[in-house]
């Protein structure tokens, strides 16, 4: 499993890792600052004070920082939502340099990649917001946190890799196989998406180290000549 990081970490000399990266934050960048700048528009057109003065500047300030943090805050969540819509290039670079001779993609439905990204967004947001009252417990709130995120990012990730090449079904059933040992994986890539700076760059780890774990675990079979 380790080898399977360094070797997706190795790659991002690879220019189309590069160009991910570079879009998902240059995107995340536009698209906040385009907030900002929008919801400042917004709010400097309201007068709080009808006699303005002190009071309507120190309130102008007060939001001008608020806004600014609230940028800083959405940035990396930004970065990683831009870059996740191009996981498939990242696919596409690790099977080419690491497994030419797989077998081919298949069509993907748009639809479906759709509904299976808002299922998994929406199980993700529901279990974390019930486990929230176990920061009261303390230690056992980790344990929870990094069990159920363990579990739901092996689930999403191996599903985007296999679902190239099998439908639906089939990924399930693969994926069941294989639970455990993508549940271990799953943890490891939750801890990923927890380190600032990092978690910038986390879902194109994952995507590729999928890739790599995929193949090991016998999800793929290389074709031979």
């Amino acid at each position: 499993m380790i080898n399977d990081f360094l070797k997706s970490i190795a790659q991002f000399s690879d220019p189309r890792f590069r160009k991910v990266v570079l879009i998902g934050v240059a995107g995340a960048l536009a698209t906040i600052i385009g907030l900002w700048f929008l919801i400042w528009f917004g709010l400097s057109s309201i007068t709080f004070f009808t006699d303005g003065g002190w009071l309507e500047s120190a309130v102008d300030w007060l939001l001008g920082i608020g806004l600014t943090l609230l940028v800083i805050l959405l940035f990396p969540a930004a970065t990683v939502l831009i870059s996740s819509l191009l996981l498939d290039q990242i696919a596409d670079a690790v099977e080419d340099k690491h497994y030419p001779t797989l077998p081919d993609t298949r069509p993907q439905p748009v639809s479906e990649a759709l509904i299976s990204g808002l299922k998994f967004a929406l199980t993700a947001l529901a279990l974390n917001i019930l486990i929230l009252p176990l920061l009261l417990a303390g230690p056992l709130y980790i344990i929870a946190f990094y069990t159920m995120n363990g579990y739901l990012l092996s689930r999403e990730y191996f599903e985007l890799v296999a679902g190239r090449r099998y439908d639906a079904r089939t990924v399930e059933t693969i994926r069941k196989s294989r639970q455990k040992k993508l549940w271990v994986a799953g943890i490891a890539l939750t801890f990923l998406m927890t380190i600032p700076v990092v978690n910038l760059v986390a879902p194109i780890i994952a995507t590729a180290f999928m890739v790599h774990y995929s193949v090991r675990l016998g999800t793929f079979v290389p074709q031979t000549a």
